[in-house]
């Protein structure tokens, strides 16, 4: 296997020392930070465009070089650490980590796909923490994992990689403290403002907190395979249906795909106790969509997004971070009762 070793040595001009800390990473001051961005790459031709994409700014290009006698070479400026995108001219995610004070590698093979979705960038802060996490998540030991991860949350101030998590945490409001803790080169940003209204608005279709009026879910109606218009409501409201999982996925998403032989256990389990599924497809290739979960045994109630992704009424309803995400919800009351957690265990105790 051929791999593309990527250095990213970030320089600040401004200070000495810097501090490199889970919570804290990069100048103390909000001066712009000279950085230089090298790297060593093959599988790409000669001359081929390299961007850095910015995660926190909209994906703004930070800067843009050509790949040359198999290596590239950036001089950005930042003012904040922030997480980037490496991509190539024609689109192609390559890497994604943290951009901030030091010295990151990283080790790419541009023709493996897997390749790609490996989190191996290491060097800093955030990047060494980050690749932690993710192989103690891949070995299986998700209690680790998640103690690691509160450890970088509960940070103060917070750095770039709680800010990650902040956008993809399963408790809105657990995510909103942690925007209240942001180290101040972040908290000013613009994408933080943003995420704190996408958070107000995603509380509403969360388990809501104890005491307080339960979130019901918003219905919607899609067609299954056979092209017939099904509503959400219309299997909540099922007598026969004790609970029923939301199911928001596509086929062209890879963590989906992992998720299918779980939905399949889950619902061999309890389906004749009174589970039902209702897995709304996120795919603009209904055909493959079709085959897909004829293949794969899909048995429950499957429907495709007529307009599928964030231009989606249903993706906007729900205020998804992204795919896969999984609801709970009460068949009797249509309370939302959980969100993207570990949804056997919970069903477990419910069907006791």
């Amino acid at each position: 296997m051929k791999h593309v070793t990527i250095i990213i040595t970030a320089c600040c001009l401004m200070l000495a020392t810097v501090a490199l800390t889970i919570g804290l990473s990069g100048c103390r001051n909000n001066q712009p930070e000279y950085c230089t961005v090298k790297g060593a790459i093959k599988g790409l031709k000669e001359g081929t465009k390299i961007s850095l994409a910015d995660d926190f700014d909209h994906f703004k290009i930070i800067e843009t070089t050509r790949v040359k006698d198999g290596h590239f070479e950036f001089h950005p400026r930042i003012s904040s650490p922030t997480h980037v995108y490496l991509y190539s001219q024609d689109d192609q995610q390559l890497k994604d980590f943290f951009l901030e004070p030091g010295t990151i590698v990283v080790d790419v093979d541009a023709s493996d796909e897997k390749d790609l979705e490996v989190n191996n960038a290491t060097g800093t802060a955030a990047n060494d923490t980050f690749k932690k996490i993710e192989e103690l998540e891949d070995g299986g030991n998700q209690e680790a994992a998640d103690a690691l991860k509160q450890e970088v949350i509960n940070a103060t101030p917070a750095g770039p990689l709680a800010l990650y998590y902040a956008a993809h945490w399963n408790s809105s409001a657990e995510a909103l403290g942690i925007l209240d803790r942001l180290m101040p080169e972040l908290a000013e940003k613009q994408y933080v403002a943003e995420l704190r209204e996408e958070l107000k608005h995603r509380m509403k279709t969360e388990p809501a907190p104890e005491g307080s009026k339960p979130n019901y879910f918003i219905d919607m109606t899609y067609p299954d395979a056979n092209g017939k218009p099904v509503s959400l409501s219309s299997v909540v409201k099922n007598p026969t249906n004790r609970y029923v999982l939301l199911d928001f996925w596509a086929t062209w998403c890879s963590g989906c795909v992992e998720a299918v032989p779980k939905l399949k256990e889950i619902y061999a389990k309890y389906h004749e106790k009174g589970l039902e599924i209702y897995s709304v497809a996120e795919n603009p290739d209904v055909d493959y969509w079709k085959t897909f979960i004829k293949e794969r045994g899909m048995t429950w109630v499957n429907v495709c997004d007529d307009q599928p992704g964030r231009d989606s009424k249903a993706w906007k309803d729900y205020t998804l971070p992204g795919i896969p995400t999984v609801l709970l919800i009460d068949g009797e009351t249509g309370a939302i009762i959980a969100r993207k957690a570990d949804m056997d265990k919970i069903l477990e105790e419910l069907f006791q």
